[in-house]
């Protein structure tokens, strides 16, 4: 009998200790990539009826394909800010808002995701080569993206074009919402950038 009180005080002092400690540790705030294109009312191309571009998820190094909200003081170290996550990686953010802006462009007749069964003429594959919050020796910071772009022709097999995008926005604080903010309209700023050139293209037609 004495053993089973002993039992029952330890298990309610468990269970006690157990909340106190769950208590004690912060919720962690998610954040996304999710916002408008906001490009101009598209001109379709003649050349480019009828074609279908598939869309990678771009490709990086392995501490921006996990979902840790990175910043940056100096030129050789990155860390992740604690208590914030973003709610998926930024690759696969970063596909999803490419391939909406390309298929809201109508430059291409469907514009479908990599994992995609249907047929296609053309591939764009991509590196997210940066991708974080960047805290300036002077108090200011923003919010870094680089993206190298690769359009393949499917047919051939060559690569048609290639281009290199980078945008920094301010943020107007220094932690992770704002980082996150400055993130979202830089990833605009790129996708926008990647609309235009392909636009610019001459050739969009399978060879």
């Amino acid at each position: 009998m004495l053993n089973r009180r002993y039992l029952l005080i330890l298990i309610f002092t468990s269970l006690i200790l157990s909340g106190c400690i769950q208590n004690t540790v912060p919720a962690i705030d998610l954040y996304t990539i999710n916002i408008p294109c906001g490009i101009d009312k598209p001109i379709v191309k003649k050349a480019a009826a009828g074609t279908v571009l598939k869309v990678s998820i771009p490709k990086s190094t392995s501490s921006i394909m996990s979902r840790n909200i990175l910043y940056q003081k100096d030129e050789y170290s990155q860390n992740p800010y604690a208590h914030s996550n973003w709610n998926d990686t930024p690759n696969i953010m970063l596909g999803r808002v490419f391939l909406s802006c390309i298929n809201k462009s109508s430059i291409f007749q469907s514009v479908l995701p990599s994992y995609s069964k249907g047929k296609s003429d053309f591939l764009l594959e991509s590196n997210l080569m940066e991708f974080y919050h960047h805290i300036n020796t002077d108090g200011s910071s923003e919010g870094r993206v680089k993206v190298e772009f690769y359009l393949i022709d499917l047919k051939s097999g060559n690569v048609i074009s290639t281009n290199e995008f980078f945008s920094k926005v301010s943020s107007k604080t220094l932690d992770a919402k704002g980082g996150v903010k400055a993130l979202n309209y830089a990833t605009k700023s790129i996708a926008n950038s990647l609309v235009r050139w392909l636009k610019s293209l001459e050739k969009l037609s399978p060879i």
